[in-house]
C-alpha cells in the first residue's frame, strides 16, 4: 500500500504532528515555569551578598581601597562553590572606579535605589550582575557571580521535563497506533465482504456494528448495488425483450429464404415482398435499438450546445411533410423561436419518433399539429394529432421498451421508450393528455430554456 494513499498513515501523521507540537509546548511552558523560580532564588542570594558588602565597607571613602581585600575575603570567598566565582567592583556615582575588579561591565542602575539585576560576559565566563546604589555611601555597588550552577540547574530541569514527556508521547503513540487500527477495522470487515463476494452478488452489505460514519459508507454503497442491480435487470430484460423482437423476422425471412427455391415466380415475388418487410423491420428495430443505446450513453455525441427547437423542426419537416401528403394528412406548424442547451442530434431523434407515431397512427384525411414556444423558464413542444388516442390507463406504459398498442409490423415499441429518455437526459418531461377540442393524442414536452432566453419576473 502507498504510504501517501494510506488512510492510517494520514491519521497517524496528523495526529503526530499534533502530539509533537503539544509535548513541544508542554516542555517550553514547564522550563520557564520553573526556571523563573530558582533564578529569582539565585538572584536573591545575589542581592544579600552586595548588602553584606555595603555593611561591611568603612565609612571613610579613603579606606576603601584598602578594605576590599579583606571584604573580598571574608566574603566573596567563603561564598565560592566547586561551581561559581563571585567578582565586586565600587564606583562612585559619577561613574568613577574606587575598588574592586575595574574590568567588570556596569550597567547604572535607577535613582530610585532599586537593584539592577542583568547578565554579562567577563574573561569569556558568563555572570549575572547585581547593581545596587547605597544612598548612605554615595556609590555604587556591582556584584556579579558566573552563571555555571544555573546552568546546571537548567540542564537537570530541563532533563527531568523532558524524560517524562518523551515516556508519554511514546505511550501516546502506542495508543494511537492502535486506536486507529481498531477504528478502521469497520473498513477491513467491508473489504473482506466485498473480496468475498462474486461478481453476480449485489445484495445489499451488512452494516453490523459498524460506528456511523462507517454506516454511511455502507449505505451510499448499498444505494449504489441497489441502482446496479436494478440497471442490471433492466439490461437483460432489455436484451430478452430485442432478442424475441429480432427472433420473429428473422425466423420469417429464414423461412422465406428457405421456401424461395422451389416457389413460382408469382410466389418467389410474394416471398421477396415479405422478406423486405422482415428485413424493413429488422432494420428499424436495429436503428431504435443503436438511438436508445446513445441516448443512455454519455458519449461525446451527446456533449450540449444551444439550438433553435424551431430550426430542428424544419430540418426535418421536408420528410414529414412527404409522409403525411402521402397519407392525405394535414400536417400545420406553429413554431416560435425557442431555444434550449441540448445535444442536437437527440432533439430530432426525438421529434422524428414523435410525428413517426401521429403519421403512423392518424387515419387519412386526420390533422397533425406541431408547436413549439417558451412557457416561463420552459421550452414547450406539442404533437398533437386526431388519430385514435392512447387510453388513460395506457399512457404510462407506452413510455415501455418494446410496448406496443397494436401489432403494426412496423412498429417496434421503442419509439417512446427513445423520447423519454433524451427528455430525462435534458432534464424535461413529458406527458401524454388527450387534446381539449378533439379526439386523438396529444404528447407535451418540456424542456428547460437557454438561460440567455429565459425572462426574468417582474
Amino acid at each position: 500500500m502507498n504510504a501517501a494513499n494510506s488512510l492510517r498513515q494520514k491519521l497517524l501523521r496528523w495526529l503526530l504532528v499534533a502530539l509533537s507540537l503539544l509535548v513541544a509546548v508542554g516542555i517550553v511552558t514547564d522550563y520557564f515555569m520553573a526556571l523563573e523560580p530558582a533564578r529569582e532564588v539565585y538572584d536573591q542570594h545575589l542581592l544579600k551578598m552586595a548588602y553584606n558588602m555595603e555593611r561591611n565597607l568603612p565609612a571613610d571613602r579613603s579606606a576603601w581601597p584598602g578594605a576590599y581585600p579583606a571584604i573580598e575575603r571574608s566574603l566573596l570567598k567563603s561564598e565560592l562553590d566547586s561551581y561559581d566565582a563571585a567578582i565586586a567592583a565600587i564606583f562612585d556615582e559619577s561613574g568613577h572606579f574606587i575598588a574592586g575588579e575595574s574590568g567588570l561591565p556596569i550597567q547604572a542602575p535607577s535613582i530610585d535605589a532599586k537593584p539592577l539585576f542583568y547578565d554579562a560576559k567577563f574573561n569569556d565566563d558568563p555572570i549575572r550582575v547585581v547593581a545596587l546604589r547605597s544612598q548612605s555611601l554615595g556609590a555604587v555597588l556591582y556584584l556579579a557571580e558566573t552563571t555555571y550552577k544555573r546552568n546546571r540547574l537548567v540542564q537537570k530541569t530541563l532533563l527531568h521535563m523532558i524524560v517524562p514527556e518523551l515516556v508519554f508521547a511514546i505511550f501516546s503513540i502506542v495508543v494511537l497506533w492502535v486506536g486507529v487500527g481498531r477504528g478502521l477495522q469497520p473498513l477491513a470487515q467491508i473489504r473482506a465482504q466485498i473480496n468475498a463476494r462474486s461478481e453476480t452478488d449485489l445484495s445489499p452489505m451488512d452494516e453490523g456494528k459498524a460506528p456511523e460514519e462507517i454506516r454511511e459508507i455502507i449505505a451510499a454503497i448499498n444505494s449504489l448495488l441497489g441502482r446496479l442491480d436494478h440497471s442490471i435487470k433492466l439490461q437483460n430484460q432489455f436484451l430478452a425483450n430485442a432478442a424475441h423482437q429480432l427472433r420473429t423476422p428473422l425466423a420469417g425471412l429464414q423461412m422465406q429464404l428457405e421456401l424461395s427455391g422451389d416457389q413460382s415466380p408469382q410466389e418467389r415475388e410474394q416471398s421477396y415482398q415479405r422478406m423486405l418487410a422482415s428485413t424493413k423491420r429488422i432494420v428499424r428495430l436495429a436503428n431504435q435499438l443503436l438511438a436508445l443505446a446513445r441516448a443512455e450513453g454519455e458519449a461525446d455525441a451527446n456533449k450540449f450546445t444551444i439550438i433553435n427547437i424551431s430550426d430542428a423542426i424544419q430540418d426535418l419537416a421536408s420528410d414529414w411533410l412527404a409522409r403525411a401528403y402521402a397519407k392525405n394528412i394535414d400536417l400545420g406548424l406553429n413554431l416560435e423561436n425557442v431555444q434550449v442547451e441540448a445535444s442536437r442530434w437527440q432533439i430530432q431523434e426525438m421529434l422524428a419518433n414523435l410525428v413517426d407515431n401521429a403519421l403512423r397512427y392518424t387515419p387519412s384525411g386526420g390533422n397533425i399539429t406541431i408547436r413549439c414556444y417558451a412557457d416561463a423558464t420552459q421550452a414547450v413542444i406539442d404533437v398533437e394529432d386526431n388519430g385514435p388516442g392512447i387510453l388513460e390507463e395506457q399512457r404510462e406504459q407506452v413510455f415501455d421498451r418494446f410496448y406496443r398498442l397494436d401489432e403494426d409490423p412496423e412498429g417496434c415499441g421503442l419509439g417512446l421508450a427513445i423520447v423519454r429518455e433524451i427528455v430525462r437526459h435534458h432534464g424535461g418531461s413529458v406527458v401524454i393528455n388527450q387534446p381539449i377540442e378533439s379526439a386523438g393524442t396529444l404528447v407535451k414536452i418540456h424542456l428547460p430554456l437557454a438561460i440567455d432566453q429565459i425572462q426574468p419576473q417582474e
